[in-house]
């Protein structure tokens, strides 16, 4: 049995194929991302907070049009898998039919109930921080600029990975990520002759950032003419079966995905009960933890690839095989990895302009996520495992329906109920996620999510 769980040689050399130019893309934002954030945190804690609230509040929109795409997606990589060209591109074009939606109306919601949503979470003990919420909000304003260029880069850079291309979008988000880093360096501290804009200048560069990737990313599809960026996407007629199961499969992944992050801002929220030094914190702690959440997330995609490449291909038992392997596989890499997180628990917090609280509360949390880290992979590598099969009623119950039911009356409950510490409260949290393991590894042995997605469509599809 436990012969089976291993790959040869030739497997980790495809899995590695894949994951490493995501995790490197992802390393190299999650490294200027924490030194973003150590730029913001030198300025003062109330700069810190009001970032750190507003990036939760866009994490909403973040995760909720990467999970609207997911459903098209799902169908990308196994046309890819069917070589099916023509049903490739009719599902690239409802994808960015997706995006455009989604991102009008998370702009709507940002410009009308922003200010609102960053007051509620700098409130502790029935004081507003007047200077916090300042902050959050000037950041906010950029963001929602910079969600145009976003929505595109996030269209074209999931399609390049959902064909096995993955090194464009990593050589575009790298270049995007320094450039971000150089402005931020000048912009926020006011070095390289540019004005000190602080706050505002973090937004700017990041704009700009994101513009060139989005450049990048459109030169390189259209340039070397890759299948899904061709005149004949924008010239094919919809075919109502298609669009009618990605809706059916994608709505699901979109309900989840904006519950999940909206639930996580809401457990943000009910930490921050207890002091506005606990949003500082995080963020402190989400700047390192960050670093490592590349390592089963560039796995998650990978799974998603190699997993929805042979259910596309009809190679059904390779399939479930192959996710067996990289869910063991992502386990053991992050129990070493949560090691190392562990130890840079006792460095990182202490680089911080933040009260001495401030920086022990970010090391315990570091901790936690530590301990929990393989945990977070299995259940990271079921979620995709069951997506890339289709399933997604299942996910919904699998990963937002835990965090509704389970998580969220926990956090509520033992914040507001109990005069356990905040670290405690954290660590309960986050360790009943062992719950939804199982869970996890009970869908997966049923098989779920073994079916070719694509065995109803080919048929009806123009030629190519």
């Amino acid at each position: 049995m436990l012969k089976s769980l291993i790959g040869n040689r030739k497997f980790y050399a495809n899995v590695i194929a894949i994951t490493l130019p995501i995790m490197l893309q992802q390393a190299i934002t999650s490294i200027v991302g924490l030194l973003d954030n150590i730029m913001v945190g030198s300025l003062n804690q109330e700069a810190i907070a009001g970032v750190a609230v507003a990036n939760q509040i866009l994490f909403v929109i973040y995760v909720g049009l990467i999970g609207g795409l997911a459903g098209p997606g799902i169908y990308i990589a196994q046309f890819n898998g069917a070589n099916d060209k023509v049903g490739l591109r009719q599902t690239f074009k409802i994808k960015i039919q997706f995006a455009t939606i989604i991102t009008i109306i998370a702009m709507l919601i940002y410009l009308s109930f922003g200010r609102g949503m960053i007051t509620q979470f700098l409130t502790a003990d029935g004081i507003v921080g007047t200077e916090a919420v300042k902050q959050g909000m000037t950041y906010l304003y950029m963001m929602i600029i910079a969600l145009i260029p976003f929505s595109i880069t996030q269209v074209f850079a999931s399609t390049f990975r959902e064909i096995g291309k993955t090194k464009i979008p990593m050589i575009a988000g790298t270049v995007a990520v320094l450039v971000n880093l150089f402005l931020n360096y000048g912009l926020i501290l006011g070095n390289f002759g540019l004005p000190r804009l602080e706050v505002l200048g973090a937004g700017i560069a990041t704009i700009i950032a994101r513009l060139l990737e989005m450049a990048f990313l459109l030169f390189s599809a259209y340039y070397y003419k890759y299948q899904f960026a061709t005149e004949k996407v924008a010239r094919l007629t919809r075919k109502s079966g298609l669009f009618k199961s990605i809706l059916k499969r994608g709505t699901p992944l979109l309900v989840n995905e904006l519950m999940w992050a909206s639930g996580m801002s809401l457990l943000l929220l009910a930490y921050s009960s207890r002091g506005n030094e606990v949003p500082a914190a995080f963020s402190i702690s989400n700047a390192t933890a960050n670093l490592f959440f590349i390592i089963f997330g560039a796995l998650a995609t990978g799974i998603s690839i190699l997993v929805g490449n042979e259910l596309g291909a009809n190679r059904l038992r390779e399939a479930r095989q192959n996710a067996y392997k990289l869910l063991l596989f992502a386990v053991f890499v992050c129990i070493f990895f949560g090691l190392i997180l562990g130890g840079l628990s006792f460095l990182m917090p202490q680089i911080y302009n933040v009260p001495l609280p401030t920086r022990v509360l970010a090391a315990s949390f570091m901790r936690v996520v530590a301990v929990c880290l393989p945990i977070f992979a299995f259940n990271a590598g079921c979620f995709f495992i069951l997506r890339a099969g289709g399933a997604t009623k299942t996910t919904l119950i699998f990963d937002a329906f835990y965090v509704w039911a389970i998580a969220l009356p926990l956090a509520f409950g033992l914040s507001y109920l109990t005069s356990l510490h905040i670290v405690w409260v954290y660590a309960i949290v986050q360790g009943a996620e062992i719950l939804k393991s199982m869970f996890g590894f009970y869908l997966i042995k049923r098989g779920v999510w073994i079916k070719n997605l694509t065995s109803d469509h080919i048929q009806t599809m123009q030629p190519a």
